[in-house]
């Protein structure tokens, strides 16, 4: 029905004639009806079959990319050695894809399963990796392992999995997927970049140990050269400085010390030891090599050589903050002359607001200076100075540390004779 026919029908229902004549009125009516119910069905049928055809061109079009996004996949798979896998564990049947068959090596026609993929685990390590992939299902979150497998020419790859795993409510595991990736070649490159980084960190510890060396040995012979004015052979800083390793040694395993002694505090105390006097090059002949009791105003003037000490490595100190072979040299320089029961100088500490360093070098320092030949006295026995160390505990030295001393006192007395031996 075109739209004149439609204007004509409805002139003529308005019209006398139809007035006129009911029946013939009453025919064109349903005529007129059946003609708009054909118009209808004709244009809902249009439309469906457009609103169809453009329903199936838009489908056509996502199945198109859909198939070029899983071509896209399946070669970014293969470029990238990466295969994704699916398994029923209650039926052993599942799917794999292709690149899992190429990064086993195995006959695309043999249907997946762990037995396929375990056959590729070599023997030694079956055992291991079942018990890995076992427990590794047992766990809902995704896992991730990396693992050796074996070719069937010998040839061995390293591959990561990562695998999901769907648990029922009961907890059993139903169903894992996941991926597998040849990381064979990236296994390597870590390798040889973890070698070339340990022969590199080989290389900076030797040229660091040198350089340490070096400068240790600089530090040593200023320091023997200001120890040498008040002691013949200069080796009381070797020896204070390995009686404060060897007890410190001692303290690191009681719990009076727990937590604050370490490798690096061991390293430290033996490098920074040797600096605790060099405040003496400030102090004059006249007072520092008397043979005699020094006066009051002699022993006022002894002592500043804590502070004149202290004071050199401050100035040093500021340039390389963090350091801590210089904070413990500062520690030691300032305080190894205060007594336990705050009677010592220059600042009257007492107990542990001592550093542990001072402690530990006061011990270290009165033994050597008992054991050896003064200007103003005769060497001690060991066993002599022993018992002047013992009468003194918890008075000038920590308690804790002298208990130590007297546990261990033959390893001392060894260590003494040894390197005063090496002297002469």
């Amino acid at each position: 029905m075109s739209t004149e026919d439609f204007i004509s029908g409805a002139e003529f229902l308005t019209s006398a004639d139809a007035r006129q004549n009911p029946g013939l009125t009453r025919y064109s009516l349903e005529g007129f009806a059946s003609e708009v119910d054909a118009v209808i069905q004709s244009e809902l049928l249009t439309k469906l079959i457009l609103s169809h055809s453009e329903i199936a061109g838009r489908l056509e079009t996502v199945i198109a990319t859909l198939r070029r996004s899983e071509a896209a996949l399946k070669e970014a798979q293969q470029v990238a050695l990466l295969g994704h896998w699916d398994i029923e564990y209650a039926s052993n049947k599942g799917v794999w894809s292709d690149s899992i068959y190429d990064i086993l090596e195995a006959d695309r026609s043999e249907p997946p399963s762990l037995e396929l993929f375990l056959s590729r685990v070599p023997p030694q390590a079956r055992e291991e990796y079942f018990k890995l992939f076992s427990s590794m299902m047992l766990n809902q979150a995704p896992k991730s392992v990396r693992v050796r497998l074996q070719m069937p020419d010998g040839r061995e790859k390293v591959c990561q999995i990562c695998l999901h795993t769907e648990l029922a409510p009961n907890g059993k595991p139903i169903r894992g997927y996941g991926t597998l990736q040849d990381v064979t070649a990236m296994a390597k490159a870590e390798e040889e970049l973890e070698n070339y980084n340990k022969h590199l960190q080989q290389m900076v510890k030797q040229k660091v140990d040198e350089l340490t060396q070096a400068q240790m040995a600089t530090i040593f012979a200023l320091v023997k050269l200001s120890e040498s004015r008040d002691d013949d052979t200069g080796a009381h800083i070797e020896r204070t400085a390995s009686f404060c390793r060897l007890l410190a040694e001692k303290a690191r395993a009681h719990p009076a010390y727990s937590g604050q002694i370490d490798d690096e505090f061991l390293d430290s105390i033996y490098k920074a030891s040797p600096l605790h006097d060099i405040g003496k090059v400030g102090i004059a002949d006249a007072i520092l090599l008397k043979p005699a009791k020094l006066t009051p105003e002699e022993f006022e003037v002894m002592k500043t050589h804590v502070e004149i000490g202290y004071q050199t490595l401050l100035r040093i100190s500021q340039r390389f903050t963090g350091n801590l072979f210089l904070k413990m040299g500062l520690e030691i320089t300032r305080c190894h002359h205060e007594k336990w029961d705050g009677s010592g100088y220059q600042r009257g500490l007492k107990g542990e607001e001592i550093p542990l360093s001072a402690r530990i070098m006061a011990v270290s320092d009165v033994y050597d200076a008992l054991r050896s030949r003064r200007v103003y006295k005769d060497a001690y026995s060991h066993e002599k100075s022993l018992a002047i160390l013992a009468s003194s505990s918890g008075s000038h030295f920590d308690p804790t540390l002298i208990e130590l001393f007297r546990a261990s006192d033959a390893e001392f007395a060894a260590l003494y004779d040894r390197l005063s031996t090496a002297q002469v």
